[in-house]
């Protein structure tokens, strides 16, 4: 057992240590809370350990075709409400599920409705709101002015008491039911944007801008339960316990509910036909005259806070709602305070209590969450996604959650019972570059009378569209189905989860396998370093395959100019001529290089080095003959692909040329003058320009000297050079010639003066 587990840990450390091949198999999974949560589910549910099943059977219920549902209620007859924006109506869905026109305000938004004691539907509207009843039968009074712009909350005591929750005064008002009303509970707030009770009879109320949970007592003496860091308290609710659940949402730059759910001053209210735009990069939605926007007049008041769009167009105003963030808050008796859920990219809305299991919704994909108490702790799943913009609020009747969506405004049913068919369709994979597909293998369950089914599609563009490859599939191979979409850099696949009988299937991991398209190298530049500049930036490339370019300098060392050596000599003789060029690799493939050669004169390459690593070489001057070359250079991924694989690219610089002979220089005259003694020197070299000359006289220091024609350039030059005047005897007169390739050449003098012509005379 020890020799296989050594075995083993063998296989590991090589397999680590090998270089990465260009071939490598990459594997693509999704089996996290998180990674599910970034695709688009249908009808199914995910716990946060990852796995997927089918949701409880939800249905639309009904559609009163308009862009807002802002609030619930029921009676005591199992009739719902729902009120709506921004045409200021109210809605019945009675028992067999049958909806009509209830009810239509002066005022735009319904946020808040209640069933009385006394059968009637009060509600509640805004701007400059009212509060209606309205009885079985539709007839309809003003109940209450509140002289209040909006009206946030409405709920009824045990007495028959009617309390309200008010902006922008943050108030809350207690009306009997003889219509008699004073100010219960003044917050010094702008928003009290929800109330409900405790069973012991006291009020709860949720605040904005501070973010406060408040408990009243029915004398009216307030108590602050807790203080969310975040603005705005939106529902709140209680378990028979007395446990308090509070939604906490809001940002930086996130608006208030008033600001996205009011229509903007001076839309008139007629039925909103504007095609709402979706715009990618932003997340938001914009184009439409009728979103909801904050009144000018509102301005500088602390608003509550919403964010995101949602992922789809529709014919109806909605509002445009910027990012924030959302949390779950739980408050027990002791008053102390535990952060269930939090995001910072989903806000929180509805909530509802059943039992001990609290529920609530969001506004991506109108998502609805369980938060169930286990012996590990609690248990978070989320139970479906209604698909619209966000879950605005959330009701419990019998085994039933019913649930109000905006954008478009709809009445869910989501029931006890798990459905028949369900979907989650993964988001866009991006390989980088194109690939080929392997296999898609599953992890999970599917009991006889149950299915899950695979599809995958391929394309070319970030976003599916009809460019995209059809849905290929249905795979069904838990080990591995071979993919039969076209190659192409994105992916995305669905599967369809199906039961019967009452077997219900699970997911809970997909693997999805696949190998990049082996690109060539490219190699990006190649400079030619030499001692002049000789040759012009110009070359030629070619590769094995697409996508490679070059880039051809010559660079001159040290500068443009040409400097010849100093006169100490230490840096006289031939300048070597260095290749320096940059490659890489779109696998990440290692890369080694072949650098060759080739004389003007020539007509084959001739390999310099192979199997280069590093991406410099320097040619040695003294094996190759003067002349001019050019040099190419190939780059293989050859080292991480097999060999039939393996890809290249090649780049040929542009001409330069190798000079190691020294320039020729010889004495032609001499002739002796009053003042001293002028000889001529001719200097001349076979390959490059001279670039500088120097003299001495008897061993003495070096100077310079310049050409007859005034400057050292070409490669004959003529020089004259004048002595003072001489001792008699015989002295040396030395001429040192430098190419711009560094070599040197030293021609001489020997002058011999007679006895009585010296300067002495």
């Amino acid at each position: 057992m020890k020799s296989i587990k050594a075995l083993a840990l063998f296989v590991v450390w090589a397999a680590l240590t090998l270089p990465l091949a260009g071939v490598e198999t990459s594997f693509w999974q999704i089996g996290t809370f998180d990674e599910f949560l970034q695709g688009t589910l249908q009808n199914v549910s995910l716990s946060k350990e990852g796995e997927l099943k089918l949701a409880p059977e939800a249905q639309t219920v009904f559609n009163p075709e308009e862009a807002l549902a802002l609030s619930l209620a029921a009676d005591r007859q199992g009739n719902l409400y729902i009120g709506t924006g921004h045409l200021g109506k109210v809605y019945r869905v009675d028992p067999q599920q049958k909806g009509s026109l209830f009810f239509t305000a002066e005022e735009s938004d319904i946020f808040a409705l209640a069933s009385g004691p006394d059968g009637a539907l009060y509600v509640g509207s805004a701007p400059e709101g009212k509060i209606y009843r309205v009885t079985p039968d539709g007839k309809s009074s003003v109940f209450y002015d509140p002289e209040a712009k909006y009206i946030w909350a409405l709920a009824f005591d045990t007495k028959g008491n009617l309390f309200v929750g008010t902006g922008d005064q943050g108030r809350i008002l207690k009306i009997d039911p003889a219509g008699k009303s004073e100010v219960f509970f003044d917050s010094k707030q702008t928003h009290i944007m929800c109330v409900t009770f405790d069973p012991k009879g006291n009020l709860l109320a949720g605040s904005v801008p501070n973010g406060l949970v408040y408990r009243i007592d029915p004398a009216g003496k307030a108590f602050v339960l807790y203080q969310d860091t975040l603005p705005e308290i939106h529902e709140l609710a209680v378990d028979s316990e007395g446990r308090i659940y509070a939604a906490a949402l809001g940002g930086a730059g996130g608006k208030g509910s008033q600001q996205l759910f009011m229509p903007q001053p001076g839309t008139q209210q007629a039925a909103p036909v504007t095609t709402i735009t979706v715009t990618a990069e932003a997340g938001e939605v914009s184009g439409a005259p009728g979103a909801a926007q904050q009144p000018p007049q509102m301005a500088a008041a602390p608003t509550p806070s919403l964010k995101r769009p949602a992922p789809q167009t529709s014919g109806l105003a909605v509002p445009q709602i910027p990012q924030g963030r959302g949390s779950l808050i739980q408050i027990l008796p002791d008053h102390s305070a535990e952060t269930l859920w939090s995001s910072n990219s989903e806000s929180i809305f509805g909530l509802a209590v059943r039992n001990n299991q609290v529920l609530f919704s969001t506004d991506a994909n109108g998502r609805i969450f369980d938060l169930t108490p286990s012996p590990d702790g609690q248990k978070l799943t989320l139970l479906t996604a209604t698909q619209e913009s966000l879950a605005t609020r959330l009701m419990l009747r019998g085994p039933d959650l019913y649930v109000a969506t905006s954008n478009i405004g709809k009445l869910f049913r989501v029931g006890s019972s798990v459905g028949h068919v369900g979907s989650f369709e993964s988001p866009v994979k991006d390989t980088k570059i194109v690939s080929r597909w392997g296999t898609l293998s599953w992890r999970g369950k599917a009991p006889e009378g149950s299915a899950v089914e695979f599809y995958t599609r391929s394309g070319n563009s970030d976003r599916p569209d009809r460019t995209w490859s059809d849905w290929a599939g249905p795979f069904t191979n838990s080990n591995g189905s071979s993919i039969t979409s076209p190659p192409a850099r994105y992916l995305q696949w669905k599967t369809a989860l199906r039961s019967a009988s009452g077997a219900v299937p699970v997911l809970n991991e997909v693997t999805v396998s696949y190998v990049n398209q082996n690109l060539p190298p490219q190699i990006r530049s190649l400079d030619v370093s030499t001692g002049s500049e000789r040759t012009g930036p110009t070359g030629t490339s070619s590769t094995s395959g697409p996508g490679t370019t070059g880039i051809v300098t010559v660079t001159s060392i040290p500068t443009v100019s040409y400097t010849a050596p100093s006169v100490s000599g230490s840096n006289t003789g031939p300048k070597p001529t260095t290749l320096n060029w940059k490659a890489d690799d779109s696998n990440g493939d290692t890369l080694v290089f072949s650098l060759q050669v080739r004389g003007a004169d020539e007509e084959e390459w001739h390999l310099v080095k192979d199997k280069l690593q590093q991406t410099s070489f320097t040619l040695d001057p003294n094996s190759l003959a003067d002349g001019k070359y050019v040099a190419r250079l190939i780059a293989s991924d050859e080292a991480s692909n097999p060999r039939e694989a393996a890809r290249s690219a090649e780049l040929v610089s542009a001409p330069f040329w190798v000079d190691s002979t020294p320039p020729q220089v010889r004495a032609s005259k001499e002739k002796v003058t009053a003042t001293g003694v002028e000889v001529a020197f001719q200097a001349e070299d076979a390959t490059s320009p001279l670039s500088k000359a120097e003299t001495s006289l008897d061993g003495e220091d070096w100077q310079n000297v310049y050409s007859d024609d005034g400057i050292v350039d070409t490669r004959s030059e003529t020089f004259t050079v004048r002595t003072r005047k001489l001792d008699p005897g015989e002295h040396v007169l030395t001429l040192r010639a430098t190419d711009t390739a560094g070599n040197v050449g030293v021609g001489k003098a020997v002058l011999r003066i007679p006895a009585g012509s010296g300067p002495g005379r």
